[in-house]
């Protein structure tokens, strides 16, 4: 009776996890196999709704300068502290999705060169679904003050990138920069010019360094005396990446 009983109360299946359970892969009156091995019967699915994990993996430079940011008492780079992560979906513009970093594994895999990282967010609304895809946006640097300029004041000069500037004098100079991120049409300086700098966003065609221009703050009225003209734009702002 005893081994009745056990036999009937394992015939119950509960799940250990809260979740949401997909539709039955067998029928009633169906043979169905226990166990642990290869032949077990596979009756449904159930997965984790809220909260939900989202799983990522970054490449070896990337897990390099964020491992170098994680130092004692950061909360800006520490795995251990839950970093704050921001997630959008395919279908989305922004990062509008919070988060936290609560895993990064201990091995790179050899073949990719990349290693696995996960976070986990709320999901109230039921809006993620397993398997989605997604982009995710780390923190890889502390905040730091940064300049927001047009994307056409950028010119190249092989590998370098670079601004013209207009001095006290009205010259227009090259003044070598590094980039940041893109911010809809501007993009972040991150080194390079200081927030007194007058940067050139338009007229760039007809001066060139080292000519004396006559400056118009952008944005600059028509020029309809055929005179040479570059439009000077002040800098200004600070972005986190």
């Amino acid at each position: 009776m005893r081994q009745a009983s056990l036999d009937l109360e394992f015939t119950e299946l509960k799940a250990p996890v809260t979740g949401r359970i997909g539709d039955r892969r067998v029928s009633p009156g169906n043979l169905v196999t226990g166990g642990t091995g290869g032949n077990t019967t596979l009756l449904a699915i159930i997965v984790t709704y809220d909260p939900i994990r989202f799983e990522f993996t970054f490449d070896e430079a990337s897990y390099l300068r964020y491992q170098r940011l994680a130092k004692p008492g950061s909360d800006v780079a520490n795995p251990s502290g839950g970093v704050d992560v921001a997630l959008k979906l395919l279908d989305e513009d922004g990062f509008k999705h919070e988060g936290r970093m609560d895993f990064v594994d201990n091995v790179i895999d050899r073949a990719t060169g990349t290693i696995r990282g996960r976070a986990i967010f709320a999901n109230r609304t039921g809006v993620f679904t397993p398997g989605m895809f997604g982009r995710i946006r780390v923190p890889g640097s502390p905040p730091y003050p940064a300049l927001l300029v047009p994307e056409a004041a950028i010119g190249s000069e092989q590998t370098r990138k670079f601004v013209s500037v207009v001095d006290a004098n009205n010259v227009m100079q090259p003044r070598y920069v590094k980039l940041g991120q893109p911010v809809g049409q501007l993009r972040v300086i991150r080194d390079g010019l200081s927030a007194n700098d007058r940067v050139v966003t338009n007229g760039l065609v007809k001066a060139r360094p080292g000519q004396k221009v006559t400056p118009l703050e952008a944005p600059p009225p028509p020029a309809d005396d055929g005179s040479q003209a570059a439009v000077a734009a002040p800098t200004s702002g600070s972005r986190t990446d």
